[in-house]
């Protein structure tokens, strides 16, 4: 390894945030994907794969034919499973030129605010340390340790819109069964 990979990456309470905010917001970026300007990209170390959302990928006009058949499904923490539309890799980077890496997502049909995530291997590939306390993610450069900042406002308008979506999927499956329920004892 190179001395500058060994530079120790901390955070300190002058780090914090102090605008109020809660600190527990998920760590929500912007980087750049084939240049195009991802601003809702959630870095979520509890997922193995980096997954781009197939809405954005159409935003970013890129073509259906790029994607290479996935061989796996994705399986969410609450049991749901995506056949993802194939696997396309991209070179994701900063707006300074400090972060330059070619990465493979899973591209997936899904309904989200994200517009991308990535996960531990990305993470791990970069080097990176990622604080969603302290909203940065961190890594190592040759000029020394560069951070990204989190948007806490973009964090909280994801989080508002997948609990308008999960109320209103509970409320139509509510309305579901009992409807069911009418039709069985109109039996």
């Amino acid at each position: 390894m190179e001395a500058w990979m060994m530079k120790p990456i901390t955070f300190s309470a002058k780090d914090v945030p102090m605008n109020g905010q809660s600190h527990g917001e998920p760590l929500v970026i912007t980087l750049l994907i084939e240049e195009w300007g991802v601003k809702r990209m959630l870095v979520y170390s509890g997922s193995y794969a980096a997954v781009l959302l197939y809405d954005t990928f159409k935003r970013m006009e890129l073509s259906y034919d790029i994607l290479i058949p996935s061989t796996y499904k994705i399986y969410g923490f609450n049991g749901t499973v995506t056949i993802p539309k194939g696997e396309v890799t991209l070179r994701v980077s900063d707006r300074e030129g400090y972060l330059d890496t070619l990465t493979t997502f899973c591209v997936v049909d899904i309904v989200s605010r994200y517009e991308a995530i990535t996960g531990r291997p990305w993470i791990a590939g970069i080097k990176g340390v990622v604080s969603s306390y302290h909203q940065r993610l961190r890594f190592p450069t040759y000029i020394g340790v560069v951070e990204v900042l989190g948007d806490p406002q973009a964090a909280r308008q994801c989080i508002q819109v997948d609990i308008q979506q999960n109320e209103d999927k509970r409320a139509r499956l509510r309305r579901e069964n009992n409807k069911a329920k009418e039709i069985k004892v109109g039996l």
